[in-house]
């Protein structure tokens, strides 16, 4: 049998409520994923900024140590 288009579609009011309930619930269902997913992103923004922080104060250190290896390994210059 072939579906012309611009042809009305009968259901059955039960059958129609029940496919309304179903969308329903399956928009609720994507809001709340969507939800989780901005959760986690902005978890994951926050854990990124925090690693950057540590990678930058690690990089501090790092450069101070340097200099005062340099400083204290290094012949004194006669002034």
């Amino acid at each position: 049998m072939r579906e012309q288009k611009g042809m009305p579609v009968f259901v059955k009011v039960d059958e129609y409520k029940e496919i309304l309930d179903v969308l329903d619930m399956a928009k609720a269902k994507i809001k709340e994923i969507r939800d989780t997913l901005g959760s986690i992103n902005s978890l994951r923004n926050e854990e990124d900024a925090e690693l950057a922080m540590w990678n930058s104060t690690i990089n501090e250190i790092e450069k101070k140590i340097e200099s005062i290896d340099k400083i204290m390994f290094e012949p004194e210059q006669a002034w």
